[in-house]
């Protein structure tokens, strides 16, 4: 505490004296507020990345941990939500010193800083949870040994996206169905792990800053508008598409049957001689490669 207490006291007498010294509200001194932001920012979020995929590849190593994950997005957090620094932000916004690029970059930073900084010390220590549930679930997640048992074949292990390709693209309907029924229990796995208590306490987390739930806080983060104004645009959608829907559902089942809509079913009865087609074109085992 005292440490941060004396950054925050730095930075504060740092702008006093240059107010006093006449030099602060310049161009060049906007032009060093916002790559100080830039480098801080990218710093962090560096060192975030690189342990989220580091843990999530299961890479194996002393430098990848949940431990290390946790703080490194405790620290990425912090940052994003210093009240001095959005303060500093909204002065340069009122200053009228800052160019049109300038004034872009300045209200993209009021508009993240906004989005971490919470009022409420109860949401707050919540945040703070749910950072190390979110990481313990997330190291779990990667050590699950996921797969399908296949027909003649036995358990083959898989990630979610080959049998998702599986699904798609198998000839085979009991081979479709093995893979399903692979994806279908990353569900429970996740159930028996901390998930529905890291649901609780995201919409306790929201209903504290004022939200409905953690989905309203999040979508209102994102897009600027609440998750009722969300469901208004989206029922159009589905008010616009549900004949067609409807129609389509209905001739695949009446040229293929009814199993063609369980859900191993749909996707291969939409697209699987197409996928089946294009394979050698794009096969998945060259992603990597290609990319």
């Amino acid at each position: 505490a005292a440490a941060i207490a004396s950054k925050w006291l730095g930075r504060t007498r740092l702008r006093s004296a240059s107010a006093m010294s006449g030099i602060e509200d310049t161009p060049a001194a906007l032009d060093s507020f916002i790559d100080d932001v830039n480098t801080g920012y990218e710093k962090v979020h560096r060192d975030f990345e690189e342990q989220f995929w580091g843990t999530k590849m299961g890479l194996k190593g002393g430098e990848f941990s949940v431990e290390k994950l946790n703080e490194t997005k405790g620290k990425m957090e912090a940052f994003l939500s210093e009240e001095p620094r959005l303060e500093e932000t909204c002065r340069w916004l009122k200053s009228d010193i800052a160019n049109e690029e300038q004034t872009r970059t300045l209200k993209v930073f009021e508009r993240t800083f906004g989005c971490y900084i919470m009022s409420d010390l109860g949401a707050k220590d919540l945040r703070k949870e749910i950072t190390e549930l979110e990481g313990t679930l997330a190291s779990a997640r990667g050590q699950m040994k996921l797969g399908a048992h296949l027909p003649g074949e036995g358990f083959k292990e898989m990630s979610s996206v080959q049998l998702r390709n599986r699904m798609s693209a198998s000839a085979s309907e009991e081979e479709r169905r093995a893979c399903y029924e692979g994806m279908k229990s990353i569900g429970a796995f996740v159930c028996a792990n901390g998930f529905p208590e890291l649901v609780k306490m995201r919409n306790s987390m929201a209903r504290k800053l004022g939200y409905v739930d953690f989905y309203d806080y999040k979508v209102t983060q994102a897009e600027g508008f609440n998750k009722a104004r969300l469901f208004e645009i989206l029922d159009k959608l589905v008010d616009g598409t549900r004949d067609i829907v409807k129609s389509a559902h209905e001739a695949l089942t009446k040229e293929k049957g009814k199993e063609a809509s369980e859900p191993w079913n749909l996707d291969y009865m939409l697209q699987g001689s197409v996928t089946k087609k294009l394979d050698p074109f794009f096969p998945f085992e060259k992603a990597v490669e290609r990319w």
